[in-house]
């Protein structure tokens, strides 16, 4: 009978199943996500005895691999699908890592642009990026009126990341979509499991209070009015210190300045206390969801992931390595 609890991966290779091949070659295999900011990738580590991924089996950049890795007969994480930017060889020994990119993250996507976008929305201008990379836009989107955007010497997927963080947004690109999320209905989330000191082999964490703002304010001038009207955000959690700061941004409406300011206060809520933890692989850690850590006395909380990195090695180990942020802390029975 097979251990459930055994770890396992699959891996396809332009649509073809190449695990079992490649088993006998894998010293290390690699997943990492984000919940923004940078592209999923995977690394695939092998030992090249006979020169064979020199010759015959070099692989071919842009060839397409999807990867899942967990448990066998248990629980599986679905990194999704890649293509193969990166290889690099080194020996002695004779040693070939195979280095891929979320597929989708294609190279025109990588190049510098401008480009002004007149009356719209966040929403139009995030579709008309995903539509100009044929990638499938999912998530739902404020309707956010936008008088004027400028996207100076950026790419597409940067200037997109910066104009969505401005109000409260995080998007990855996972296969051939282009995925949107609102940063605060991330942070509402349930938490998908609870973590123990005992399940930790290893933890960092930063808690800070200074430089941790209270109010985040923006101001914009009113046409009709011709005033200056100002829109403050507050901290509604957590410990701050009394700090306030006031946004140096481009506004443009009384709608834009409120999201503005509670965009920036949501982002400023994760900067207080930060966590890297190190456990036994654990298929649902990945960037994005939440979950509770207990048994860590002042640490307690509910923590965010923004990313995660799942390795598995020949010897059979299979570990995570989360970068979480505190949503809020937790007290009560088994928090001491």
């Amino acid at each position: 009978m097979r251990d459930p609890a055994r770890p396992a991966f699959k891996i396809q290779w332009a649509g073809r199943q190449v695990s079992e091949e490649l088993t006998p070659f894998i010293l290390r295999l690699s997943y990492t996500d984000h919940e923004e900011g940078q592209s999923d990738s995977m690394d695939i580590t092998l030992e090249d005895v006979d020169g064979r991924f020199r010759s015959g089996w070099y692989p071919t950049h842009g060839d397409r691999l999807r990867l899942q890795l967990g448990y066998q007969d248990g629980e599986q994480l679905d990194g999704g699908e890649f293509e193969i930017d990166e290889v690099e060889l080194s020996g002695p020994p004779d040693i070939v890592v195979i280095r891929a990119l979320a597929a989708g993250v294609t190279r025109p996507q990588r190049t510098p642009q401008g480009r002004g976008y007149d009356d719209t929305t966040l929403a139009a201008i995030a579709q008309s990026i995903a539509g100009r990379q044929k990638l499938a836009l999912i998530g739902r989107i404020e309707p956010i009126r936008i008088i004027r955007a400028t996207q100076i010497h950026e790419t597409d997927l940067a200037f997109l990341r910066r104009l969505a963080g401005e109000y409260g947004y995080a998007f990855s690109v996972k296969g051939g979509r282009l995925v949107f999320c609102k940063l605060e209905d991330l942070h509402r989330g349930k938490p998908v499991l609870e973590l123990r000191r005992g399940d930790i082999s290893r933890y960092g964490c930063r808690d800070k209070i200074k430089g941790v703002v209270r109010q985040a304010s923006v101001s914009y001038h009113d046409p009709r009015t011709r005033q200056c009207v100002s829109h403050s955000a507050r901290q509604r959690n957590g410990t701050a210190s009394g700090d306030a700061i006031k946004l140096n941004s481009r506004v443009e409406s009384a709608q834009q300045a409120r999201v503005k300011a509670e965009a920036a206060m949501t982002r400023q809520r994760l900067e207080a206390t930060s966590v890297s933890l190190t456990l036994y692989g654990n298929p649902k850690l990945v960037a994005g969801v939440n979950f509770s850590l207990l048994d860590m006395g002042a640490l307690s909380g509910i923590y965010h992931i923004v990313s995660s990195r799942h390795e598995m090695d020949r010897g059979g180990g299979y570990r995570t390595e989360v970068e979480a942020r505190r949503l809020a802390r937790k007290t009560g029975k088994g928090d001491k």
